[in-house]
């Protein structure tokens, strides 16, 4: 859930200074400030934060406005992946999207593949990643889209180098009963752990793996293909095994989004948000109600690689 988290010196500060101001020059901080959740920090609660910073992964998808130097901000987003300002001078220009659209077309190069889809989001901050698409292992050659293979380069390309929170969390959801005979779940479950290894990252990542199947109560609101991290999304309109390796497998539009835009800032439209929001709130209703599921057949689960005989939640921090 997106929230801000602002010390309380510095929204009395932009509360002071922009309030005074015409409706249309004053700072989009401010405007996010009247739009979202907020919750204000005591003195003691920053230094808390200062002192213990990885407790910003309690609120993993958070905006952290807080009253300390740039490069103490730069250092806890750095390393937790969480959009984390100091006060000084808080810019939350990277999380208003720049209407970057891609469109691919069958066996025709695109830039570089999902290099180039995911250049202007690739840099935000990054906890954690969620993939679905029901269909993402429904082909068994390149030319259609190999799901492995794009889930490497999605992964590589969007995984931060560096994180020094607990396990960097990966879930990917598709439909085990659409996907091609040549594969089995166990198999898949297996493959995208290597993925581990094969990107090279220095950080422990859990690899999650979700099966679902026509009979489960998410599966119709799964539709749409998306990448979702803690601070944006990307959609693509037909498949996620969208590349093979530089040329497109189908003719789609691929479309990385922040989380604002700015005519949602502004109160004209819907942010990309919602879209995100819809999505989370979709998986984490399903997990909360595995406990009490009497049938644990309408889905395969994995952790690791490892085949679990039932879930009893969805770890992926994003649904916190």
């Amino acid at each position: 859930m997106f929230k801000i988290f602002i010390s309380e010196t510095v929204y009395n500060k932009v509360i002071t200074t922009e309030a005074p101001k015409s409706e249309a020059s004053r700072s989009n901080l401010y405007k996010l400030l009247k739009q979202q959740p907020v919750q204000r920090l005591s003195e003691e609660q920053t230094l808390q934060i200062k002192s213990q910073p990885e407790k910003v992964l309690k609120n993993p998808s958070s905006l952290y406005v807080l009253d300390i130097t740039k490069a103490e901000a730069l250092g806890i987003q750095k390393s937790y992946g969480v959009v984390c300002l100091s006060g000084e001078q808080p810019d939350i220009s990277p999380l208003i999207d720049i209407n970057d659209i891609h469109i691919a077309n069958e066996r025709e190069k695109l830039g570089k593949g999902w290099d180039t889809v995911l250049r202007s989001v690739r840099n935000l901050p990054s906890n954690a990643l969620v993939l679905t698409d029901r269909y993402l292992f429904a082909f068994n050659k390149p030319n259609a889209g190999d799901g492995i293979a794009n889930i490497r380069n999605i992964l590589d390309e969007l995984l931060p180098q560096q994180y020094e929170g607990d396990d960097y969390h990966v879930t990917v959801i598709f439909d085990n009963m659409s996907k091609n005979a040549a594969f089995t779940f166990n198999e898949i479950a297996t493959q995208l752990n290597r993925l581990k290894q094969q990107i090279g990252r220095k950080y422990p990542i859990m690899m999650e793996v979700l099966g679902i199947t026509p009979n489960c109560s998410i599966y119709t609101q799964l539709h749409n293909r998306l990448i979702i991290s803690n601070y944006y999304m990307v959609e693509a309109s037909h498949k996620l095994a969208a590349f093979n390796q530089d040329k497109g497998t189908a003719r789609q539009t691929l479309l990385p989004m922040t989380l604002f835009t700015e005519s949602s800032i502004n109160g004209n439209s819907t942010p990309p948000l919602k879209m995100i929001d819809q999505t989370i709130n979709t998986l984490r209703g399903f997990s909360s109600s595995l406990p009490n599921l009497t049938d644990h057949t309408i889905y395969c689960y994995a952790v690791n690689g490892k085949r679990m005989e039932r879930c009893v939640t969805i770890r992926n921090r994003l649904l916190k």
